[in-house]
């Protein structure tokens, strides 16, 4: 059963980008681990600093089986990939085949259906998130599965990157607005690089996409 959770899950990123052909805009200037993304279209771009671009681009649905799900390109060059691995983890690799050395992991995991991420640069600390939640009239309110409508999902969702020892290591933010796209900002460490910035991004899009297609007052065909 956990198997199939597990793939339901992964089937739902990919579909956040073949569906609906996104693309989210990460910026982080050179000198600062601060980025922001933006949903735009067909992929993830990346920009660090004024003259440093990439782009996380999903690789099709039929790639071979040890090829990655995503591809992360800089300059044309493809640099890094990211496959989608057990049933919850993302491994990023700072190439296209499965030799490639492990640049990190990303693993996305719900307790009591409140969404948290870890992230696991190679050789470095792990950071993880506390849960995502947004301020509302009734106090804290967190990213969670039991959202039933548009109204209830939509706002701007903030957690604390915490790393060993519980020490506050930065912050993350996602903002969702469903017709408007998904937007994050954020200071993650500087030992996370961006390849693995944008599939921790990826990975958090691909989770609001599954609530959002859960969602009572949304159509079949706008999920």
């Amino acid at each position: 059963m956990r198997t199939d959770v597990g793939g339901r899950r992964r089937q739902g990123v990919v579909r956040a980008l073949a569906v609906c052909g996104w693309v989210m805009v990460v910026v982080s200037p050179a000198s600062s681990a601060m980025f922001s993304a933006q949903q735009i279209h067909r992929g993830i771009m990346v920009e660090q600093g004024s003259d440093t671009r990439g782009r996380l681009v999903y690789n099709g649905w039929f790639r071979r089986s040890d090829e990655p799900a995503f591809t992360y390109r800089q300059g044309g060059d493809a640099v890094a990939g990211v496959w989608m691995t057990g049933p919850e983890a993302f491994v990023v690799r700072s190439g296209t085949t499965e030799s490639a050395p492990v640049i990190g992991r990303i693993v996305p995991s719900w307790d009591d259906q409140r969404l948290r991420l870890t992230i696991e640069p190679t050789g470095k600390a792990a950071v993880r998130t506390t849960f995502f939640s947004r301020s509302s009239d009734a106090g804290d309110v967190a990213l969670d599965h039991s959202k039933m409508t548009r109204a209830a999902l939509q706002g701007s969702y903030r957690a604390t990157l915490k790393s060993t020892g519980d020490a506050d290591a930065g912050w993350l933010s996602v903002e969702i607005e469903p017709d408007g796209g998904t937007r994050f900002s954020g200071d993650l460490p500087p030992d996370i690089p961006p390849a693995l910035a944008a599939a921790a991004a990826a990975a958090i899009d691909g989770e609001v996409t599954r609530i959002y297609s859960s969602l009572d007052d949304v159509g079949p065909s706008h999920r």
